[in-house]
């Protein structure tokens, strides 16, 4: 590592947003990139990186457990947060608060411990819960949250900013609005599902969400990290805005595939969902229909204000159609 360079730790740099994060924070020749993973998951993408001559060190840790991040942070200039739980479902539902509230909250501690100079936590509008004000902005107060990961993430944000204002953590956080685009390993977005023709019927047709293409989401990542006067900010990301039918018909369009028309009302499903989530309980597998999916149908359009990221950061936001075009065309490979 050269003398002159700034080491910029990322932890979660392996997942779906963290390696799009890393590739281009590589783009800025002042940092070396700590990538800090699980011992055993899989960096075959990172590590290809590293062989090619990319400016990449690893460092293990679980953030789960506060003694493996104990040094993995010192000496780094920025701390880039990307780990945690990205799902509608897990077996256990307190992987959520261990992954990410607790975990979370122990990375902000071994930054403090470490004297890390910049701080940015990677979360979601859905810790927004169901705010009274729709669309919100970044000073809305949230509302109740209808899931576990909603409620989780908040938490973890949550904790970032008493660390803030009590010891000072230097902490920026960025909300991702749902995240589209090549390299997608998780069910949530269901754009697979719909390629493959496996829907039988759309759920929460008529429900708007708001959709960020993946470079856009490293993009805005980094742009929050080298931000001067972004310490204590926060930036909601996207505006790419698509009704659930208008969402899958654009997925149908582009691959070439029927979508259903008929839509089932998310109250008459909610009680099938139930039973599958106790047999996936007893299996370990997630079930087609996760019950945490219909409760955030449920809540309804999820809108917000991205005027802060386009002004503060110069944000321009690529299209969904983009978006789903790299997706689509991935799955069809």
């Amino acid at each position: 590592m050269s003398e002159s360079k700034q080491i910029l730790a990322v932890t979660g740099a392996n997942g779906f947003v963290g390696s799009a994060f890393v590739a281009r924070a590589l783009q800025e020749p002042r940092f070396t990139l700590r990538c800090v993973v699980r011992k055993g998951s899989d960096c075959s993408a990172l590590e290809a990186l590293a062989k090619n001559g990319a400016d990449i060190e690893f460092a293990y840790a679980d953030i789960t457990k506060p003694d493996t991040l104990k040094g993995v942070f010192d000496g780094a200039w920025g701390v880039v947060n990307l780990a945690g739980l990205r799902e509608f479902w897990s077996r256990k539902r307190d992987d959520f608060y261990q992954l990410n509230e607790h975990g979370a909250e122990n990375v902000f501690k071994a930054c403090l411990d470490s004297g890390v100079q910049r701080v940015v936590q990677v979360s979601t509008p859905l810790a927004f819960g169901i705010p009274d004000r729709i669309p919100f902005d970044e000073d809305t107060e949230a509302g109740d949250h209808p899931t576990d990961y909603a409620r989780s993430k908040y938490l973890g944000d949550q904790a970032g900013w008493r660390l803030h204002e009590a010891r000072g953590l230097p902490l920026t956080i960025v909300y991702l609005a749902a995240v589209i685009g090549a390299g997608d390993d998780k069910q949530t977005m269901e754009v697979r599902r719909a390629v493959e023709k496996k829907m039988p019927a759309l759920v929460g047709a008529d429900t708007t969400y708001t959709y960020l293409y993946r470079g856009d989401a490293a993009e805005a990542i980094t742009r929050a990290l080298l931000k001067d006067d972004a310490v204590g900010d926060a930036f909601l990301i996207g505006d790419q805005r698509a009704t659930t039918r208008e969402y899958f018909n654009k997925i149908g369009r582009i691959a070439g595939v029927p979508i259903p028309k008929r839509n089932i009302p998310e109250k008459l499903l909610i009680p099938f969902a139930k039973g599958l989530e106790r047999i996936a309980r007893l299996t370990g597998k997630r079930p087609e229909l996760p019950l945490d999916v219909l409760n955030t149908v449920a809540a309804g359009s999820l809108l917000f204000d991205a005027s802060h990221s386009k002004e503060a950061l110069g944000m321009q936001y690529t299209s969904l159609d983009k978006a789903l075009q790299e997706s689509v065309a991935e799955i069809l490979a």
